[in-house]
């Protein structure tokens, strides 16, 4: 297994303690074959039902026949329902085992973060878990505390059980400045009047760019993109092969720098190697 596999399931430990501990999740409770009439699903799942395909997708994730049930859950998020998305977005993050392997899903932490987060926006109480325990472990962003405190402050305000989220925020309390958990207070009321804010998706597939340092003075940061020196706010050309790569520095942080590469509508987040 390489490093970013094994980085990748570390992280996604925090998201198995988090299924395991919702185990009343009625999405957990998959409908057995002897009170489910399958075939009465599978028939209305084929004819677009979204309802449908999420049960159906429940079954054969049952099964562990999981790459199929990702499609279904696919073709249920893409008319909108939430409960695919969050089922999406809960696969991708950290894959699923299938039987056998060749029904496995692969991770994807980036596209399943954007997922979640979909079905956080659409207010399903449990993507607000995700989206914490995804911000806490650095899956598919960067590690982000403040933010990560502010959706488990949403989770626990949707569930009055322990689990909601008020143990995490008590542990994390514990090593965050009064300020950081005021932020995140401030951020979990803006989020729940629907003033979301999206996270910043880690690009993990941008061969042309390799952030290999980063530099810290008493006036201003650096970072080392591609062999070049750059500071926060500025723009340059990299090199890359062939040619040069036009991209401004937005944000510098002590393991990662945050840029834009013209033409491209999307930020990145580049990872110090």
């Amino acid at each position: 297994m390489n490093p970013s596999a094994l980085r990748t399931l570390a992280a996604c430990a925090g998201l198995f303690a988090a299924t395991f501990a919702h185990a009343q999740n009625p999405l957990a409770n998959i409908l057995t074959a002897g009170s489910t009439d399958v075939a009465a699903v599978k028939q209305k799942a084929e004819a677009g039902d979204a309802a449908a395909q999420v049960t159906f997708a429940n079954i054969l994730a049952a099964h562990f026949r999981q790459t199929e049930a990702l499609e279904w859950f696919r073709k249920a998020a893409a008319q909108g329902n939430t409960v695919g998305e969050f089922n999406v977005g809960k696969m991708l993050l950290c894959g699923a085992h299938g039987s056998p392997p060749d029904l496995s899903v692969q991770p994807n932490p980036p596209e399943g973060l954007r997922w979640t987060f979909m079905a956080a926006t659409n207010r399903y109480a449990y993507a607000y878990r995700y989206m914490a325990e995804a911000n806490r472990q650095g899956l598919g962003t960067a590690t982000n505390m403040v933010a990560a405190y502010a959706w488990f402050k949403l989770s626990a305000d949707a569930s009055p059980s322990p689990m909601g989220g008020h143990v995490e925020m008590n542990e994390m309390a514990l090593n965050m400045d009064t300020a950081d958990i005021q932020r995140a207070v401030n951020l979990a009321a803006l989020w729940k009047a629907g003033h979301w804010q999206a996270p910043v998706i880690k690009v993990t597939d941008d061969s042309r760019l390799n952030l290999v340092g980063i530099i810290f003075s008493a006036r201003n940061r650096f970072a080392i993109i591609n062999g070049k020196l750059q500071s926060e706010g500025e723009s340059a050309n990299v090199p890359v092969k062939p040619g040069f790569l036009p991209i401004k520095c937005l944000k510098i942080q002590k393991d990662s720098a945050l840029i834009s590469v013209e033409g491209e509508n999307q930020p990145q987040l580049l990872l110090l190697k």
